[in-house]
């Protein structure tokens, strides 16, 4: 009798977690105005991409040589800048945020700069769950002029 009423309360709980889960999904819009392209946000002047995938896609020397993991529960988020006003050229810029999964823990991301000189872009690592969905939270600043602009976009992330 009570695992019958335990069993119970467990199918209740679970049901009302994904039901949470499932409308916080439909509650969160990404502010880019990418258009039809997910992985990427125009503010301004500036055309943002983004997109986050498993670390094993990179090389392991490449891997190597910019200082990060390479394990099937770690994912790469890499963004890069341009400038529409500059004929599509690679911004260089300062590149903070966070992960959030859609129970609430955050995960402090830590970009590291890439500059090959026609293309600039940043990374960060993101250890996960597979198929654990994130919200990115992501400020981009530019040092110069001291223009700041956020955005936020969601992606699914996944073991390979």
């Amino acid at each position: 009798m009570y695992v019958h009423k335990l069993s119970k309360i467990l199918v209740l709980v679970t049901s009302i977690f994904f039901a949470c889960t499932a409308s916080a999904i439909e509650e969160f819009i990404d502010d880019g105005k990418g258009g039809t392209n997910p992985n990427m946000t125009e503010i301004g002047t500036w055309q943002i991409h983004h997109i986050a995938f498993p670390s094993t896609f990179i090389q392991p020397e490449t891997a190597k040589a910019i200082g990060l993991d390479r394990r099937g529960n770690y994912g790469l988020l890499n963004i890069s800048i341009l400038d529409l006003a500059n004929n599509k050229a690679p911004l260089k810029l300062k590149v903070t945020g966070y992960a959030q999964n859609l129970i609430g823990h955050r995960k402090e991301l830590e970009f590291k700069e890439v500059d090959e000189g026609i293309a600039v872009y940043y990374l960060a690592q993101v250890r996960h769950s597979n198929e654990e969905i994130f919200r990115f939270y992501i400020t981009v600043k530019d040092p110069k002029t001291g223009r700041r602009e956020e955005f936020r976009f969601q992606q699914k992330m996944w073991v390979d």
